[in-house]
């Protein structure tokens, strides 16, 4: 009974992700925090709300700090096409009993961006970039139950402009047996960036505030048996734009993961290695493959955690 009982939530959870719509938020502000993050998580369709805590939990769930038994520092470098970049770098520590904090940055940007005078010619290179830098803290208020916060220092320069802002992540992670989580994320609440362009444009600049999509995501992950998971996110966000995301862990004999999913759509894949580093330190270095668009390429994501 209940082996059927497992079968039935995966079956459920999988009917509900994949009646999502396909569609994205990538036309509005601040589109990197919404990119996913971390190889193992992105691996698995970048679904990660009721996932297990790791390195890269923060950024999908905040809440599952407070059920973190050991400090992690993770680091994440994806190889982009169009010489795009995207960075991670955190640390997160437990703090027993019931509790955990962490603080990360993330940036994105595009470098080598040509300026061209008005006959073609090459006079000046450009860059630009976006950056958050995320204080987080969780607290479990029961054994099975956590709340979470993220709050965001944002920050986005626009050639000779910038911009910066504030916001806020909201998470609760539920774990009423041992394998079955649930998970809820309010994320980029009041979130955006506020333009000053008067030093640009003289007196024709203003100020103006370009507000992030406000989401919602559910997540539920189902360990049927030891050593296999599967997860599966729902989000929709105030722009009504619906995501879906799900996918699956297979960890084998201690050692190498693999995984696979689908991200709104889009297949992903990935696999992951567990060692030994140094005395009282673990490491875990994760690779995931993304397809990309038509004339886009292909995503390489690199992320490694060490846990002490």
């Amino acid at each position: 009974m209940q082996n059927l009982t497992k079968l039935t939530l995966i079956t459920l959870s999988l009917t509900v992700i994949l009646a999502g719509k396909p569609n994205d938020n990538a036309g509005y502000a601040g589109a990197f925090l919404r990119m996913g993050l971390g190889a193992r998580a992105t691996a698995m369709g970048n679904s990660g709300v009721a996932l297990p805590i790791d390195g890269f939990g923060v950024y999908y769930n905040p809440a599952g700090l407070a059920f973190m038994e050991e400090k992690n520092v993770a680091v994440s470098y994806s190889f982009l096409s169009l010489d795009r970049q995207f960075h991670f770098a955190g640390l997160s520590v437990p703090l027993p009993p019931n509790a955990g904090v962490g603080v990360s940055w993330l940036h994105a940007g595009v470098k080598n961006i040509e300026g061209r005078t008005s006959t073609g010619q090459i006079d000046e290179i450009y860059k630009t970039g976006e950056d958050v830098v995320l204080l987080s803290f969780a607290n479990a208020f029961h054994p099975k139950i956590a709340l979470g916060l993220n709050f965001k220092i944002l920050h986005n320069q626009l050639l000779d402009i910038q911009a910066t802002g504030l916001g806020f992540d909201i998470g609760i992670l539920f774990q009423p047996v041992e394998w079955l989580a649930a998970g809820l994320q309010l994320k980029d609440i009041g979130a955006g960036y506020t333009w000053n362009t008067r030093d640009l444009f003289d007196a024709e600049g203003s100020n103006y505030t370009e507000k992030f999509p406000q989401i919602i995501k559910l997540g539920l992950a189902v360990e049927p048996i030891q050593q296999l998971i599967f997860t599966g996110d729902v989000e929709v966000s105030n722009q009504n734009v619906w995501q879906t995301h799900f996918g699956a862990e297979y960890f084998w004999r201690n050692l190498a993961f693999l995984r696979f999913g689908m991200n709104n759509q889009s297949p992903t894949f990935g696999v992951g290695l567990a060692y030994g580093f140094l005395a009282n330190i673990d490491t875990q270095l994760d690779y995931a493959l993304i397809v990309g668009a038509v004339s886009e390429g292909t995503t390489h994501i690199f992320s490694w955690q060490f846990k002490f």
